[in-house]
């Protein structure tokens, strides 16, 4: 594997840095991204895998196939009657970034990682998380032979912090007051460590998620869809999703661009409150609650450039309260999707911009299925069961019950 010769650069001021840059920001708190030389000039390759397909658009000259753990190839489906009633959207497609190696978006972002990681000769490797990334790293970082240290906020649940240790990561639990502040603060570590400490907004994990764009791109038979969806945190996978389809703009092979929608939780609202207010700067959140803890980014680093390309490109912004995320996490459960909690916010989020009159009914509109249901079993207390207790003595009867119950 090698390196072209690319540059990251500073996403408001345009300074640059070298490519194996240790810290994600710069210290004045820009986004870092990832420049690839004369990508005006990309073409489409042929090859099995995408990274071959998509090679000019990825700062990698070459890269090793056997860190992959099967990510990609994920579905682009018509989300079916029961959604697209729900939302008044005639053309509701799904991407299902939950049939993943690990069951999120994350293993895409994560491949990027291991491959950097072992471009730089790293032994060790690390991130920060509340679950998903973390578990995703570990998986990844086991496959290439890394180390990998995760950071967790102190209110992990056990099972997540199980599913990274089984891949033989090391979880440190830091009990912190805030989360964003917990992660900003360790990150502030890497260069005093020089250990490259990856988050959710770093540039080369932005790599990564800019390959589902140029996946639905081939899906939708090079066409391009109005909206796209995205429940947002740590802001890398809006802006990963959007660099894909921008370069794809720049090398000439799509018309336009797609609009993005910023999902939050009403509770943890950082940039779609800014977005509404015409804000250029997020507007922090601390000390709230959400049943969508996969996005609890309460003041996320490179928020502001979201913010900014949001005013620019007209992309739209909504939030949704506790209460219509659980509804809608059964909607989707009713028609056939167990998501976890921070997907299901896309879901009241585009119809109420649908019924606000922003998105008009036939407009083609993706929602990213970004994490299992399996990922944050602990809504399923907020969701109604039918299980009935029978015996071999009782069966004949329960069963005549329950059918002419179901008639």
């Amino acid at each position: 594997m090698s390196v072209k010769n690319v540059k990251l650069q500073s996403t408001f001021s345009g300074r640059e840095f070298p490519f194996d840059t240790i810290e994600e920001f710069t210290a004045d708190g820009e986004s870092l991204e990832v420049v690839v030389p004369e990508i005006t000039g990309a073409k489409i390759r042929s090859g099995r895998f995408l990274w071959e397909r998509f090679a000019d658009f990825l700062p990698f000259s070459s890269v090793d196939s056997e860190l992959s753990l099967g990510e990609g190839n994920t579905p682009l489906l018509e989300a079916g009657k029961l959604l697209e009633s729900h939302t008044g959207i005639r053309h509701l497609l799904l991407k299902n970034e939950t049939v993943n190696p690990t069951w999120s978006f994350k293993d895409r972002g994560s491949l990027c990682c291991v491959w950097m990681a072992k471009e730089m000769k790293e032994k060790i490797t690390a991130t920060i998380s509340t679950g998903n990334m973390g578990n995703s790293l570990a998986a990844y970082g086991a496959r290439a032979g890394l180390n990998v240290l995760v950071f967790v906020p102190a209110f992990t649940p056990a099972e997540k912090i199980l599913a990274m240790n089984i891949h033989g990561a090391t979880v440190i639990k830091v009990d912190a007051p805030d989360y964003s502040l917990m992660k900003n603060k360790i990150l502030g570590l890497a260069e005093e460590f020089s250990l490259r400490i990856v988050s959710g907004n770093g540039p080369i994990r932005v790599e990564g998620y800019k390959l589902t764009a140029f996946e639905m791109f081939e899906q939708l038979n090079r066409g391009v869809p109005d909206f796209i969806a995205v429940p947002t945190s740590a802001c890398g996978h809006i802006r990963g999703i959007f660099k894909g389809y921008r370069e794809l703009h720049e090398a000439g092979l799509i018309e336009r661009l797609p609009k993005m929608i910023v999902v939050q939780a009403a509770n943890n609202s950082p940039v779609v409150s800014a977005i509404k207010q015409g804000k250029n700067h997020i507007i922090p959140f601390s000390n709230f609650k959400t049943v969508a803890e996969a996005i609890t980014g309460g003041n996320p680093a490179g928020g502001d450039e979201i913010v900014q390309k949001a005013h620019r490109y007209g992309w739209l912004a909504e939030d949704v309260t506790e209460k219509e995320i659980i509804e809608s996490h059964q909607i989707f459960a009713r028609a056939g999707f167990f998501v976890e909690p921070a997907t299901a916010t896309s879901l009241w989020a585009v119809k109420k911009l649908r019924d606000q009159g922003k998105i008009a009914p036939d407009a083609t509109v993706v929602l990213m299925l970004t994490g299992s249901g399996l990922k944050d079993m602990d809504i399923l207390r907020t969701q109604p069961q039918s299980t009935v207790e029978s015996s071999l003595a009782t069966i004949q009867a329960d069963l005549h019950r329950i059918l002419n119950r179901n008639k």
